[in-house]
């Protein structure tokens, strides 16, 4: 599956640090630490050891630049595999937020990327249809998206000489969030002329244009949606979904009529406390969401009621990007000493911020289950720490791999990656040899007199460096 494809070959520490963590893997181990210097090349390492497990994986970073940038490097070390890059989606993001001390109801507003957006949904189909998977992602991955179920159950095959009903295909696009073309065709659009049907995909930057007979498919075209050239036919292809986050219509009433319901208790229990301004405002805005989920499908803020089109039970974990890996991947948490942090406070956040939505009467107490992946639950999940089926976690049970492996890559390992890795793997001198100069601390003092004395020996003055250069130059002119 993964074929490692490089210039460069491992050396001075690399090799001895890449059959560690290949031999405690193929062991017993599960939890280990990379402990890499900087410079000594942890990502080639990195590649090495998934090439040796032969497991899809998933690459955790602190932020978007670091993720693109490891991202572009996995694509030149595994050109043949399906690489992908998954963050947020959002160019800009304001959540819905209240300030009770300025009395300030903040409403959501987001500016959505829609190449970042096509990533994620290109990593999404290439999980469910290839084992050949690196996935670089940010802390959006703990966040929420539609079970991987789901989003294979809204996904669209053609096959050539198979029947097809024209009435179906353009009911099941439109469900699955494309729309007719207006003027002219670009990505999320469909068009049926005839008997033929393009359709611009969300997944790549490619038009697939089917020719029917009848109803019968006779063969397919990949084009490029600007020059309309043919790319290359094939006699197969899936077509998936145009967003993330579908909805679940056909029970729309159904999931209307538990709304209104959780509404009226929450009304009610406002009305017995005489809290009339705050049962107003709740009923107010709750019944504008559901006329407009009613007319359009959508409203802005509708992921507060995804525990409803989701049938999720209270406090279950979201599905996240994880659900998508299988049981016995390899997860990779790159600068682990930043990133774990994130993952740890970020569920917190969200948390205090949808409490404060709760508490002053602007949303349903089922709010606060849309929310991210607790640390803890992606502790369970992973590496099925402290599960116990009495508790909370037992939700957790259809979300845990319990033969993953996880590698924590860092060069200044916090305590909780020393705790929790069954081995620490050093990599300390760099491919080159070079080694770091030899680096004194003074102590603390107020002796200035000294510092400066260390500073005129070490380094050259302006005057020096002048008169340095204006030889230099004289020189050069004659």
């Amino acid at each position: 599956m993964f074929k490692l494809k490089s210039s460069f070959s491992p050396s001075w520490d690399q090799p001895q640090a890449i059959a560690s963590i290949l031999d405690g893997y193929n062991s017993w181990s599960k939890r280990m630490t990379l402990l890499g210097a900087t410079g000594t090349w942890k990502t080639f390492t990195m590649a090495n050891v998934i090439e040796g497990l032969q497991k899809p994986t998933i690459i955790l970073s602190h932020n978007k630049t670091l993720a693109a940038q490891l991202a572009t490097e996995f694509k030149y070390f595994f050109p043949d595999s399906a690489v992908h890059y998954f963050v947020s989606y959002f160019d800009y993001y304001q959540p819905e937020s209240y300030l009770p001390e300025k009395w300030t109801y903040i409403e959501k507003e987001a500016t959505i990327n829609e190449e970042i957006q096509m990533y994620r949904l290109a990593t999404m189909a290439s999980l469910l249809s290839r084992q050949d998977v690196i996935v670089v992602a940010s802390v959006s991955a703990i966040y929420g998206v539609w079970s991987k179920e789901y989003f294979d159950h809204n996904s669209l095959s053609f096959k050539v000489w198979e029947e097809y009903d024209f009435d179906e295909i353009k009911k099941k696009l439109l469900q699955m969030q494309y729309k007719p073309v207006q003027s002219k065709i670009e990505q999320w659009m469909f068009e049926i002329s005839g008997d033929k049907i393009d359709i611009y995909v969300s997944t790549e930057q490619v038009m697939y244009r089917l020719f029917f007979s009848f109803n019968e498919l006779e063969y397919i075209q990949k084009k490029d949606p600007l020059t309309f050239e043919n790319v290359w036919e094939s006699v197969a292809i899936t077509i998936w979904p145009a967003t993330q986050y579908l909805q679940n219509l056909e029970e729309l009433e159904k999931i209307l009529k538990d709304i209104e319901t959780d509404l009226k208790e929450r009304v009610a229990w406002f009305e017995e406390r005489d809290m009339l301004v705050e049962a107003q405002r709740l009923k107010k805005k709750v019944s504008y969401d559901m006329r407009m989920i009613k007319e359009t499908w959508f409203v802005n803020g509708i992921e507060n009621y995804s525990p409803y089109f989701e049938k999720r039970l209270d406090g279950a974990p979201p599905n996240t990007l994880f659900d998508y890996f299988p049981e016995d991947c390899l997860v990779i948490i790159d600068e682990s000493h930043m990133t774990i942090p994130q993952f740890w406070w970020m569920p917190k956040a969200d948390k205090s911020r949808k409490e404060v939505l709760i508490d002053h009467w602007f949303r349903l107490p089922s709010a606060i289950h849309h929310r991210p992946l607790a640390f803890d639950e992606l502790e369970v999940s992973l590496w099925w720490k402290k599960f116990d089926t009495s508790s909370q976690h037992k939700d957790l049970l259809w979300h845990l791999k319990p033969d993953a492996k996880t590698l924590f890559v860092t060069a200044t390992p916090a305590s909780y990656e020393l705790d929790n890795s069954e081995e620490v793997v050093q990599q300390v001198i760099r491919p080159t040899g070079l080694l770091d100069p030899i680096t004194y601390v003074y102590p603390k003092s107020w002796d200035y007199s000294s510092l400066i004395t260390s500073i005129d020996t070490l380094a050259p003055s302006d005057k020096d460096l002048f008169e340095s250069w204006y030889e230099k130059d004289t020189v050069e002119q004659f």
